[in-house]
């Protein structure tokens, strides 16, 4: 048998290079003396983010000037944890995990800011006894519950998405595979700002000035951010994809699609994805039978429309379909995709990933998963999430689809948590 400890150093250390993951970098270092010395432990600055402040300003609506309330921001990864291989006939599970703003771990919803599952100790998952797959991480910035009461009226980064990255300088080129002094790189944060613009924070360069800087140039308001290929991508409502540069401009990526409510920025194995939701109002109605009481037919619901209705209450916008397209980067558009294959969409509040039917042991893919609180019981805390089928044109509640329901809380028995 090969003795995998003497591999050659200068093969480790390439191996290394290829993974863009911290979780990844510390199984790799974990395996032996002459793996874990073959590599330095921060050689992948643009994951540590060693370079960001505990607490950032908040910034301010007029963009000259910011206020003095200061945030924390917590970084969260998403795993999918399989059980062992002599039970692979089971299912895995998909968590978060990371801190909140005071800096205590939690397990979280994968799909929710601020719902974290409770988790008695003494409990250990041994990561190096299961196999891992790292789907991504998430941002959060600020210490407020997504629908508290108290959210501050200052609090003008609105809780949305935030991305992060390690970068140079001079061109945000980022993992370019060259070693860049660390005084020529800095830390970015890219958000979008309560007026629809994007809002960027550099620190760690002795150019950057430590404050937000809005971004003054906006067609229309910007719905999401990601970093893609090694670069932040931004699109606003239209579809109208950008990327930022280091000089704050930005440069088409994408021409506009028009057509949905709320556009999502996903990269699926190697593609940039753009997910256009439709959102339709409902409105809850009291049928009249005709026999002159008005209480007699029940509740039910319709989408826009108040015919037969005798009192109506306008509710919720809920999601009624999804439409999916790839970026063509030479070609500058997007276009549209019939079918993810065995891929499935993740949409949450702070992140977006993708997971491929295979790793989720699952019959079939082609499906977008998403927050949506329609879904959500009242008489239960649990969160609410609709499932889409592309090829089926479906949108039903996650407890429809029995396949995806079970990657979720509560924990399977093979993971010994509960």
């Amino acid at each position: 048998m090969a003795d995998w400890s003497q591999l050659p150093k200068d093969l480790l250390h390439l191996i290394s290079q290829k993974l863009n993951s911290q979780f990844y970098q510390l199984r790799f270092r974990s395996v032996c003396s002459s793996w874990r010395s073959s590599t330095p432990q921060n050689h992948h600055n643009h994951h540590h983010h060693l370079n960001l402040p505990p607490k950032f300003p908040n910034p301010s609506n007029n963009d000259s000037t910011n206020d003095d309330s200061t945030f924390p921001l917590s970084k969260r990864t998403l795993f999918l944890i399989s059980p062992p291989p002599n039970q692979q006939t089971l299912h895995p599970w998909l968590i978060k995990i990371g801190p909140d703003s005071r800096d205590q771990s939690h397990l979280w919803h994968p799909l929710s800011r601020d719902k974290h599952f409770p988790l008695h100790f003494p409990n250990l998952i041994d990561f190096n006894q299961l196999p891992v797959i790292d789907l991504g991480c998430e941002f959060v910035i600020g210490n407020f519950p997504s629908q508290s009461s108290s959210l501050p009226l200052n609090n003008s980064l609105y809780m949305e998405k935030v991305v992060v990255f390690d970068a140079d300088a001079d061109t945000w080129q980022i993992g370019n595979g060259k070693a860049k002094a660390k005084a020529n790189r800095c830390s970015v944060l890219l958000t979008i700002h309560i007026s629809g613009k994007l809002a960027v924070f550099r620190c760690g360069d002795e150019r950057c000035d430590e404050r937000w800087t809005i971004i003054p140039e906006m067609l229309t308001p910007y719905d999401d951010v990601c970093v893609f290929n090694g670069r932040p991508v931004a699109v606003d409502s239209t579809g109208r994809a950008v990327v930022v540069g280091a000089d704050l401009s930005v440069e088409l990526v994408a021409e506009p699609v028009f057509g949905g409510d709320k556009k999502f920025l996903v990269e699926s194995d190697g593609e940039l994805l753009l997910v256009d939701k439709y959102l339709s109002c409902l409105v809850s109605c009291l049928r009249d039978d005709g026999d002159g009481e008005g209480d007699g037919g029940g509740v039910y619901e319709i989408e826009h429309g108040f015919a037969e209705c005798e009192f109506c209450e306008i509710g919720r916008e809920r999601a009624v379909r999804f439409h999916v397209f790839r970026l063509d980067q030479k070609e500058k558009k997007w276009v549209e995709v019939k079918s993810l294959e065995d891929r499935v969409l993740f949409l949450g509040e702070d992140c977006a990933f993708s997971a491929s039917a295979f790793d989720l042991r699952i019959g079939y893919g082609n499906c977008v998963i998403f927050r949506d609180d329609v879904y959500s019981d009242s008489q239960s805390s649990e969160l609410g999430v609709g499932v889409f089928h592309l090829g089926q044109f479906r949108i039903a509640p996650l407890s429809c689809f029995p396949c995806y329901s079970m990657f979720f809380w509560p924990p399977p028995e093979w993971v010994g948590l509960h």
